[in-house]
This record gives C-alpha cells, structure tokens and sequence, in this order.
C-alpha cells in the first residue's frame, strides 16, 4: 500500500473525481475520508467499467479486494493504489442477498484471481465470467452451501455437526504435546 510520509499529489483526487464526471459516463458516488483515501460506490453492473478505467487508464495498482456481509448485501471493495500521486481508491458495491452475483474482474485485473475465489468461498458471491471459480481456502468438509464470513452462518449448529466442541480444563488449561 502506500508508504508512511509519502506526500499527496496537490488535488490528485479531486482531478480524478472531475475526471470520471466529465470524460466517463459512470453513476457513482464517492466518500473522501481524508486527503489520502477516496471510497468510489457503483452499482455492481458498473464495477468492471469503472476498474479498466482506474486500472488500465489511470494506471492504478490493484491492492487487495475485501468482502463483508452488510445490512444490504454482501459488499466487495476493490483497493487501488495510486502511488505516484500518494491516494488509495476503493470501488464498492453490493452483491444483494437475494442474487449475490458480480461480475469478475479477473479479465481486466489478472492478479484479482485468488481474492475473488476466497471471498466466494467465505461469502458465497458467485463472480461471473471468471476463468475458475472454486473452493479455494473453505475446508473440504465445509458444505458448498455453507459460508463461515456470512452474519447468518451459525457456528455453534456448525461446530456440533462437525464435532468440533473442545472441553478445556480450566484449572490446569490445554497440555501443549511438545513440553516435557
């Protein structure tokens, strides 16, 4: 990510803001929490639009992509660097949880493979269009319908089905196997 100190290019992310509203025809909205950081939010139809742009015009660099469940859905942030000018850029958008699907952005952003299997396997968003959308980091006995990352995955149903309760003793606590 950006390295501490590193001084912000004078208006870098205003003249990337007036960029998108006179030269692309993207709905969005955004949120700057600070001189350093801006949150770009679109509707899931316009993420792969608005990642060539800030990818491949811009000259950004992909970071990392997150998933959260939130009261809407399941929301993925896409983190971009913009080292030169000293500002990270997050795209947002909402998978809802009636249809959790968005499309992949592998094709523009090769190295978003792994990220957007992991999130499908811990949230359940089904990325389309990417080249091999499968188990990744899920546990094998972890059902296909099953994800650990979503508000309404119950652990305790989880653990018992599994048999994964574990009794410690509270008095002496877990004997760790390599001590003598």
């Amino acid at each position: 990510m950006q390295s501490k100190g590193k001084k912000v290019k004078k208006n870098a992310i205003a003249d990337l803001v007036n960029k998108l509203k006179t030269d692309y025809k993207i709905n969005f909205e955004y949120q700057q929490p600070s001189n350093k950081r801006i949150y770009i939010r679109v509707p899931r139809e316009n993420v792969r639009e608005l990642t060539q742009i800030i990818f491949r015009d811009f000259g950004a660099k992909f970071s990392i992509a997150t998933g959260i469940d939130v009261r809407e859905g399941y929301e993925v942030l896409y983190h971009f660097t913009f080292d030169k000018e000293g500002f990270i850029c997050t795209i947002r958008t909402i998978a809802p949880r009636d249809d959790p699907k968005l499309y992949s952005i592998v094709s523009i952003v090769p190295g978003a493979t792994w990220i957007e299997r992991e999130i499908h396997d811990i949230l359940g968003v089904q990325f389309e269009g990417h080249p091999n959308l499968r188990r990744l980091v899920k546990a094998e006995f972890i059902d296909e319908n099953e994800y650990p990352f979503r508000k309404d995955f119950d652990i305790k149903k989880f653990k018992e089905k599994h048999g994964l309760t574990t009794q410690i003793n509270r008095t002496n606590g877990i004997k760790n196997p390599s001590r003598k």
